[in-house]
């Protein structure tokens, strides 16, 4: 009996203190039932509630950090895996001139700083011809992509995405909404002009991070050529 005493009186002090039930169990090993019935009734000032509650967020901080510190070693080996496969496919297909050609256009027209695969072109030839090269070296289908007209508003009335669509033999349906551009301009300056149309392929970080390697296997190849 005297031991339970002693217990209640040290949850009490070290609740005084500021911990919190979670700590105390730490170091008083009773039920929490038990810890809950002697510590109902004892007010906490606010300078205690000020100390647990800086004390949860710390918790916090420590949990958020140790799973971001998970997903950071996680990136780290899947980018280990993507380096390893884009060197094994750049030594398998750089003597393919379609493959060089490819990664010559995305380096020029494709996109660096975002989270995804994207290219960006006005030409239709170029962009049929880079639809092709996704086909072939990054293994999707041009009726999976997501494609997005930018173009000004001048020419909102032409449906430039039938036209494109057309081209590229693919669905309407696979476009996003358009971006119109505003314009100074009241007559066409370009009537042909159809806009710029951008492709992106789904989930497609790993092929972005293998995009970067082949630009830089390219260079390091001519470079030993010259």
């Amino acid at each position: 009996m005297q031991a339970k005493v002693r217990e209640k009186e040290l949850a009490i002090k070290l609740r005084r203190q500021g911990l919190s039930y979670k700590d105390i169990l730490k170091q008083i090993p009773v039920a929490k039932s038990s810890l809950s019935a002697w510590l109902k009734d004892l007010p906490l000032t606010a300078r205690e509630k000020e100390y647990l509650q800086k004390r949860r967020g710390v918790n916090i901080s420590h949990g958020r950090m140790k799973a971001a510190t998970m997903l950071h070693e996680r990136k780290l080996d899947r980018e280990k895996d993507y380096f390893m496969d884009a060197r094994r496919e750049f030594n398998m297909w750089k003597d393919n001139a379609f493959f060089c050609t490819g990664i010559a256009l995305y380096w020029a027209e494709g996109a660096k700083r975002s989270q995804v695969f994207a290219f960006t072109n006005s030409d239709w030839k170029m962009f049929s011809l880079f639809i092709r090269w996704i086909e072939r070296f990054a293994g999707a289908n041009r009726n999976n992509l997501y494609y997005q007209l930018y173009i000004h508003k001048l020419y909102a009335s032409e449906k430039c995405e039938e036209y494109w669509a057309s081209k590229l033999q693919i669905s309407t349906k696979s476009f996003k909404k358009t971006v119109y551009k505003p314009s100074g301009r009241l007559i066409k300056k370009r009537p042909q002009y159809k806009g710029c149309l951008r492709v992106s392929v789904p989930k497609s970080s790993g092929l972005l991070y293998k995009m970067k390697v082949w630009h830089n296997m390219l260079a390091q190849q001519y470079d030993s050529d010259v």
